[in-house]
């Protein structure tokens, strides 16, 4: 297969760029406006990235809101996660290439023509990746590695992942069947369990009946050993009451709510069940670092050989930044939202 990813020759650096800044309205309510901002300057560790996709994340849409602030030293800027070719190396940076093709893992900062970021939260896309592909990968590609590291998932074991057609989801119940998992996951349409198949993925429609029951007619009563829940304290006892003996669930977010109400965790010691929560955002660099090591070896082989594929649901310009989200909180979406900002 011919490479898609080609070392250019970078343009000579401007010193100033476009970029999308939140304007605060609210504490609630914010918008984003392009603004006239300083070109960010590689400190010693860091590349500069001349960024030709950024993939979207719901944590985008809870900054601009205002419940997500950046980890302090990031940047003020939404964007978790880019593709483009390397702009300039820090002083001490020995391993990249200007003009090589990357994708990278922020803590803020993406919604820009450039970006800095430590050279150990950038990957080197496989030859048959394109940058749209790239975007979709280092946000998705980390959460998921970290999350299932956590829970120990073992091949043969079931699991349980929420809202599988997710640009996160999509990533990682991939990443879990290639770990040889007995994967099951939600969706809100029969057309996402059919998109789902493609990939060899077991979905349930959550809309057509409560999910817990479903699952539990599903795998004959047996219930599942890994969840990796996403929807928090209001799905707790459904959870729990899933989980088998030993069984192991890691909580990456609480779209439904983070408070827990009227749920026994008499399970939970009767069971020998394990729960535990994970972030990525607010890691120390050095444990940035470590999990993109981790990725670098078990994820980034499938993504080579194409095990693993990244899939783009649709791509719009960074001025249409806020149209992007909008479709993003439609659930609509087939894989991951991407804007596109200098695709050359």
């Amino acid at each position: 297969m011919a490479s898609l990813n080609k070392p250019i020759q970078t343009p000579s650096l401007p010193t100033t760029m476009r970029g999308m800044e939140i304007i605060r309205q609210s504490d609630k309510e914010g918008r984003l406006a392009f603004s006239s901002l300083p070109v960010p300057v590689a400190q010693p560790g860091e590349v500069l990235i001349r960024v030709a996709y950024i993939g979207t994340n719901r944590a985008d849409i809870l900054q601009i809101e205002g419940r997500y602030p950046p980890p302090k030293g990031a940047s003020p800027l939404p964007g978790l996660e880019v593709s483009g070719h390397i702009a300039a190396l820090g002083p001490d940076i020995t391993g990249w290439t200007p003009g090589e093709p990357v994708c990278a893992l922020l803590s803020g900062g993406g919604y820009a023509e450039y970006v800095a970021v430590p050279a150990t939260q950038v990957l080197a896309l496989p030859n048959r990746i394109s940058l749209q592909e790239g975007a979709c990968l280092p946000e998705a590609a980390a959460t998921a590695a970290m999350a299932l590291r956590q829970a120990n998932l073992l091949p043969g074991e079931r699991i349980l992942i929420h809202g599988g057609t997710s640009g996160l989801g999509l990533l990682m119940v991939q990443i879990a069947h290639a770990y040889r998992a007995e994967v099951i996951t939600t969706v809100g349409s029969d057309e996402k369990i059919a998109f789902l198949k493609e990939f060899g993925i077991d979905a349930i429609n959550h809309r057509t009946a409560p999910f817990a029951e479903q699952i539990m007619q599903r795998t004959g009563r047996e219930g599942i050993d890994v969840i990796i829940d996403t929807l928090g304290g209001a799905v707790l006892g459904e959870h729990l009451s899933l989980l088998r003996r030993n069984g192991r669930m890691v909580t990456l977010a609480m779209m439904q709510g983070h408070k827990i109400e009227d749920t026994s965790m008499r399970r939970l010691l009767t069971h020998h069940l394990q729960w535990s929560g994970a972030t990525l955002r607010s890691r120390s660099i050095r444990e940035k670092a470590e999990i993109m090591n981790h990725v670098r070896s078990t994820v980034w082989p499938g993504v080579a050989t194409g095990l693993i594929r990244p899939v783009v649901d649709s791509v719009f310009s960074l001025a249409e930044a806020e149209k992007a989200l909008a479709r993003m909180q439609e659930r609509l979406h087939l894989g991951k939202i991407l804007l596109e900002v200098a695709p050359n």
